[in-house]
């Protein structure tokens, strides 16, 4: 049976419910034959976190990925509830796997929110995936996670440190994907750099600000009388990260004698992550994007002054709090020069990060908005 058209995705009194009250999740929604939420992808981990604490609100949702598979060479094991097919399935029961789970998902699903990914390939998503959904009345929503939806060319006239060049030909497939979503997907919710990018494609862009568990991840700020201290890099892209500038950045800050350990650690999982930022006192993410991921939400979580670039003409559309301490490949050393000479400075930037984190990031805070803009997209269907 299809949705009801202008539907409540999630009752309002659910909205409402305490987390004391909220019913427990039993991992079965497919047999009790309840509807929920699809969220599609393993982005980051964070689909996960979302389905996560709806479930704590008491709006039933479950995480779906194709199969499990890292980005290159990472082992991060990132949660999730369940999966399409498995990695060592054959490419024939792959292929049948999809077609089955969208058939599945148009019975169950109440509304299904894409995390830079879709079940069938992003190009072809208008020709079968997005007409099965919307004829079942089932509204959907996508969210980007960078390289799958950003114009290069555009980035690069906004961002003289962009890490690829202009390619027209990348440029036409993020064109293509962008009209195949929007066959059939009227929103978005996704960051202030991705915007920019989708919004000439959709009938409204939401803000969609990634979540964190706060639970899994400790505060621990930098101690103010730490001698030595350090400096830690987890590239999960080198070239995206800009980590050869800091590196750089490094070697000439220890030939001035300046006192500090450097960390560049690599294929940890996400638990051994947040045990590695929990013992920093300066995390350097990334110098080129022009905009904060996960990471620098999760070591902002731990507490820590975190260096990334935000680009100029994105910094007003962040909250005005917004603790990063903002660097690129021209200014990082300085930058890491000044945090590294003064322990009250890294610790008050720690202290202002968690509190930021706490008010826009945190998981059930993040949940809550979603079911707001759920509610508001699926009484708009009809």
């Amino acid at each position: 049976m299809s949705q009801p058209k202008g539907a409540t995705i999630i009752p309002e009194s659910l909205q409402r419910r305490q987390q004391s009250d909220a019913p427990s999740f039993d991992g079965n929604m497919e047999s009790s034959g309840e509807k929920y939420i699809l969220q599609y992808g393993s982005l980051a981990g964070w689909p996960f976190r979302v389905a996560e604490s709806l479930r704590k609100l008491g709006a039933p949702s479950r995480n779906v990925i194709f199969h499990e598979k890292d980005v290159h060479d990472l082992k991060r094991r990132l949660p999730y509830d369940e999966a399409v097919c498995g990695p060592d399935d054959s490419l024939f029961r792959k292929l049948l796997s999809i077609p089955a789970f969208i058939k599945r998902a148009s019975r169950e699903c109440s509304l299904v929110h894409y995390h830079s990914a879709n079940i069938f390939f992003r190009e072809a998503h208008w020709l079968y995936e997005g007409p099965v959904l919307r004829r079942a009345g089932i509204p959907m929503v996508i969210s980007f996670g960078g390289g799958d939806a950003r114009f290069l060319a555009e980035a690069n006239r906004h961002n003289p440190y962009f890490y690829r060049e202009p390619d027209w030909r990348k440029d036409a497939v993020v064109k293509a994907r962008y009209l195949s979503w929007s066959r059939n997907i009227r929103f978005a919710a996704t960051d202030p750099e991705m915007a920019t990018y989708a919004s000439p494609y959709f009938e409204k862009v939401y803000t969609f600000r990634q979540p964190v568990n706060l639970d899994l991840i400790q505060a621990k700020y930098p101690d103010e009388e730490a001698k030595i201290p350090v400096v830690l890099h987890i590239p999960t892209e080198p070239l995206v990260k800009g980590t050869e500038y800091l590196v750089a950045a490094v070697e000439r800050l220890q030939k001035k004698g300046l006192q500090f350990k450097f960390e560049l650690v690599r294929q940890l999982t996400q638990q051994q992550m947040y045990e590695r930022i929990s013992e920093c006192d300066i995390y350097v993410d990334e110098l080129r994007c022009g905009s904060h991921g996960v990471t620098a939400v999760e070591t902002m979580a731990a507490g820590k002054p975190t260096i990334t670039y935000i680009r100029p003409d994105l910094i007003d559309s962040y909250p005005p709090e917004l603790p990063l301490v903002n660097a690129n490949p021209d200014t990082i050393e300085k930058t890491l020069e000044e945090l590294i000479l003064d322990p009250q400075r890294r610790r008050s930037i720690g202290v202002a990060s968690r509190k930021y984190v706490e008010k826009y990031h945190d998981a059930d805070i993040v949940a809550a908005e979603l079911l707001e803009m759920y509610n508001e997209i699926g009484r708009s269907q009809g």
